[in-house]
């Protein structure tokens, strides 16, 4: 057990955990590549093995938070137009404005989504997926923050909208996320309402301001005409001589959102006495010496 806790890089209590059977996943949807199903029936796995802490977590703190719609949701899209419609009017529903969101990851934990992090397979970003009513969105570890948001945005779209017609989904759910983490308005208020050219520097700063990629600005000012399809693609052909389309500048440097409400449940049913340390490390997948040096012990 302590060889395979090694290989696997997971604490052994891990090993020991009885597979729960009875967590079955609803219409889990990928952002992602194509992916070998092996590596689908993987991140099934982890997905589900971090559900089954999380839950444990929430049962034994007491404190389970649930996902209400917002008032509108769910609904049918079935034109680009009707997903940044549904962008809009769910800012207006969470009281957000038109500004940058600080940290998407902790509002959607407010709202009751569960969010997790798995690592491991490199052909995946995301997925939202349901169980017994548990709205769950899981990202990939260590993406980019700009590129780590977009895909919670992407995923938010799945949990909220159902696409119909000849709109493809995957097309309408980046629509919905881009409307979302910068409103139209707002695009033009950075942009202006015609453009040619973009300094990098410029975007770079755009990038900082709204933890939005600087080729998701791009895509932006295309989408909403302030720059034509031609111009999009020759200032994409630059991003891609540069590399830019799979790593961009300051990627390294932007700090990732990181969930925080499962391990506070943790520390907190830890600090009450009401789990033990071993138990504590176990739930947060951690060895104990790595939890006691994180601050778990008190």
């Amino acid at each position: 057990l302590i060889k395979l806790s090694k290989i696997l890089q997971v604490p052994v209590a891990s090993l020991l955990r009885p597979e729960n059977q009875q967590i079955q996943l609803n219409h889990m949807a990928f952002r992602s590549v194509k992916m070998l199903k092996r590596e689908e029936k993987q991140i099934n796995a982890e997905t589900k093995e971090w559900l089954e802490r999380y839950l444990q977590v929430e049962s034994l703190a007491g404190r389970p938070r649930i996902f209400r719609m917002p008032a509108g949701f769910p609904r049918n899209i079935s034109t680009f137009e009707e997903a940044e419609e549904a962008a809009r009017d769910l800012r207006a529903a969470w009281d957000l404005g038109t500004g940058p969101i600080e940290n998407l990851t902790y509002l959607l934990e407010d709202k009751g989504i569960k969010i997790g992090i798995i690592g491991g397979i490199t052909k995946f970003d995301a997925l939202f997926t349901e169980y017994a009513g548990h709205r769950v969105i899981v990202v990939k570890e260590d993406l980019p923050q700009a590129r780590q948001r977009f895909s919670l945005a992407h995923e938010l779209g799945h949990c909220l909208l159902t696409v119909e017609g000849d709109l493809k989904e995957e097309n309408a759910m980046h629509r919905f996320a881009g409307e979302f983490l910068v409103p139209r308005e707002k695009v033009f208020f950075e942009l202006d309402e015609t453009r040619h050219k973009f300094s990098i520097k410029e975007l770079l700063i755009l990038k900082e301001k709204y933890g939005f990629s600087m080729g998701a600005w791009l895509h932006r000012a295309m989408e909403t005409g302030i720059i034509s399809s031609e111009d999009y693609l020759a200032i994409r052909k630059f991003f891609v001589k540069k590399g830019w389309h799979r790593k961009e500048p300051d990627d390294d440097i932007a700090k990732h959102e990181k969930p925080a409400l499962m391990e506070a449940m943790v520390l907190r049913a830890h600090a009450e006495g009401i789990i033990s340390t071993s138990k504590a490390a176990e739930l947060l997948n951690q060895s104990i010496s790595t939890f006691c040096s994180a601050g778990g012990e008190s």
